[in-house]
């Protein structure tokens, strides 16, 4: 199963502040409520925006929640264009460690395209192959993903965000790929 929240910066903010473009952390706010009301045992926060989910982890460990989160954010070790097939290459691998989680919240990140001034060790094919592998990895192993865009500072001749958006919709085209069967969605 999978669903779509069209919004994006999360995961800087923390506890009592936004920061980077983050007003609050809706990562950690959709985790508490699904564990609060009994809907998850384990969620799995999935952070493949160009930037290290610094607010996630603060708030992990100020609700104590590390025994039921589990949280992987590629920011802290993917940052060169060098280390970009090492990367695809541990996608499955990385979502797999997600396994006993009851559900996946994946942070798009359209800023490691490589031509984004924030980001930079993705081309558009390899953006787009890193979600093609998050969706395929989870409906592999039957785990319901909930996925948000994030990131995503390229400014177009026009002053638009007109490469940003065909990010994000490579990101859409790759989940209805994937996802294609109507009781895929939630």
């Amino acid at each position: 199963m999978v669903a779509v929240a069209p919004c994006s910066g999360f995961h800087h903010a923390k506890y009592a502040s936004g920061f980077g473009y983050c007003t609050f952390n809706a990562l950690m706010v959709t985790a508490m409520v699904l564990k609060q009301t009994g809907l998850v045992k384990n969620v799995g926060i999935l952070d493949f925006d160009m930037h290290d989910g610094d607010g996630t982890t603060t708030l992990i460990e100020h609700h104590d929640a590390s025994e039921w989160i589990t949280h992987y954010t590629a920011g802290r070790e993917y940052l060169a264009s060098y280390q970009a097939d090492e990367f695809l290459l541990r996608i499955p691998e990385m979502v797999a460690e997600m396994r006993d989680c009851d559900i996946i919240l994946y942070q798009a990140g359209a800023d490691p395209h490589i031509n984004d001034p924030l980001g930079g060790f993705l081309t558009t094919d390899q953006l787009r192959t890193r979600d093609k592998l998050v969706f395929e990895s989870a409906k592999a192993l039957a785990i319901p993903i909930v996925w948000n865009l994030a990131g995503g500072y390229q400014i177009d001749a026009n002053g638009g965000i007109s490469e940003v958006i065909n990010i994000h919709n490579n990101t859409m085209r790759e989940c209805v790929a994937v996802y294609a069967s109507p009781s895929d969605y939630m």
